[in-house]
């Protein structure tokens, strides 16, 4: 029951018990509406992220290696001993796919790899490269091939354009130097000369000039004949994988240990080695006659 003050005394007031009751009642409809927006806000919000951490989880299973393409130049490597330049190739992205499942030594070098390709610093990509192509149990097997070729245009592009030290040193022409004899005595070529000194015009050396030689190379070719692979390899490693086609003839070397003779491609082509003209060209330019070559039935 209500009741009211009034002038001389107090009465029942039925009005201020309604009052009371609708106000109770608005309260309740009040909380009631704001408890089921919030609830609705919050599960709208939870699909939200629900959605993202799906989406991210495909994104970070498959992982693309952004190489960043090289400067164009006027000549490729060996146009300066092989002849009219080549278009350079097109940039290509590594993809790595069950990015999640590898082990966690091959995900940091592959992220690795990732941000100094981006960076273009060469020295430190083929560190990366070798580095996971030399872990134990072949975790990176299935991309292989592409780091392989990838390692071959970054060695190329360290030797020719960037003359590693490690590779290459430098020399001063001495009066009655040849650019032949040059190469000769720093257990190079007359291709790698030029190669590596662009515009040198090799019959008009004036003593005092400064060449950039290789440094002592030991070269090596291994050819496999059931995978139809050329290894061009440098000083023990790896240095550029050719391919040679599947559809060609079949390799007229038996296995063994050979050497290389003064006129490479020629003998590339009596032997049904089938390296196409310009991997043919751009091999002969570095191996100096007398270099191993080693033929394996892999």
């Amino acid at each position: 029951m209500a009741f009211r003050r009034i002038k001389y005394g107090v009465e029942f007031d039925p009005g201020r018990e309604e009052r009371r009751e609708s106000s109770g009642i608005g309260w309740i409809v009040v909380l009631v509406t704001v408890l089921a927006s919030v609830s609705f806000v919050w599960i709208a919000i939870g699909r939200i992220f629900h959605r993202a951490e799906e989406t991210d989880g495909r994104e970070a299973d498959t992982m693309q290696i952004v190489v960043a393409p090289e400067p164009p130049a006027e000549k490729s490597e060996t146009a300066a001993a092989t002849g009219p330049a080549r278009p350079p190739p097109p940039d290509r992205k590594l993809v790595v796919s069950g990015f999640r499942d590898r082990p966690n030594n091959v995900k940091n070098l592959l992220l690795k790899l990732d941000a100094v390709a981006k960076t273009g610093d060469v020295a430190m990509q083929v560190a990366t490269i070798e580095k996971l192509r030399s872990l134990p149990g072949e975790p990176v097997a299935d991309i292989d091939a592409d780091l392989v070729r990838r390692l071959g245009r970054l060695n190329m592009r360290w030797l020719v354009k960037e003359r590693n030290a490690q590779w290459v040193s430098e020399t001063t022409v001495r009066s009655g130097d040849s650019a032949t004899r040059i190469a000769q005595e720093n257990g190079s070529t007359l291709g790698s000369l030029r190669l590596l000194n662009p515009g040198l015009d090799a019959d008009h050396l004036r003593p005092g000039m400064k060449l950039f030689v290789m440094n002592h190379p030991e070269f090596s070719l291994v050819i496999h004949k059931t995978l139809r692979t050329l290894d061009f390899n440098l000083n023990g490693k790896l240095f550029k994988r050719y391919y040679l086609p599947k559809d060609a003839p079949e390799i007229g070397m038996a296995p063994g240990r050979y050497e290389t003779p003064a006129n490479l491609r020629k003998y590339f082509r009596e032997n049904s080695v089938g390296l196409s003209p310009d991997d043919a060209a751009e091999v002969d330019t570095f191996t100096p006659r007398g270099t191993t070559v080693i033929v394996s039935d892999s």
